[in-house]
């Protein structure tokens, strides 16, 4: 008899213990979550901007709060919007040049990124931008 309710309390204990991991890991989980929306909202900020191209193609262009974005010294190739999802910017572009117009998006990782520096990579091409 002692022998039953022994192995009927370790079953219980056992049972216990795992209801608890499963719910820490959920609460893990929703942390990680909570983490990831709070720095995408500190990275939008930090996005928020004029931003000139240091390289030579100098591609500047500003991001506002609303996630509309505009060329600032491009006639033909013109950023309409963006938005941030996770490590990746995306960006709708038209190009009106040579008598076509077309809108794309272009998706870049983010590789860096502070109030002042933005490096963003497109395959094996690195872009590097200073804000205003």
């Amino acid at each position: 008899m002692k022998v039953i309710i022994k192995q009927l309390l370790f079953l219980i204990m056992g049972i216990l213990i795992l209801c608890g991991c499963k719910r820490s890991v959920k609460e893990n989980e929703l942390n990680v979550e909570h983490a990831l929306a709070e720095s995408s909202i500190e990275k939008k900020e930090h996005l928020v901007g004029s931003w000139k191209d240091t390289s030579g193609s100098e591609l500047h262009f500003s991001l506002f709060p609303d996630g509309t974005a505009r060329s600032d010294n491009m006639k033909t190739l013109l950023y309409k919007n963006w938005h941030i999802d996770k490590e990746k910017i995306t960006f709708t572009i038209e190009s009106v040049g040579n008598g076509v117009r077309f809108i794309d998006t272009v998706t870049y990782d983010i590789e860096k990124l502070s109030k002042s520096r933005l490096v963003l990579r497109n395959g094996t091409s690195l872009y590097e931008f200073k804000k205003d």
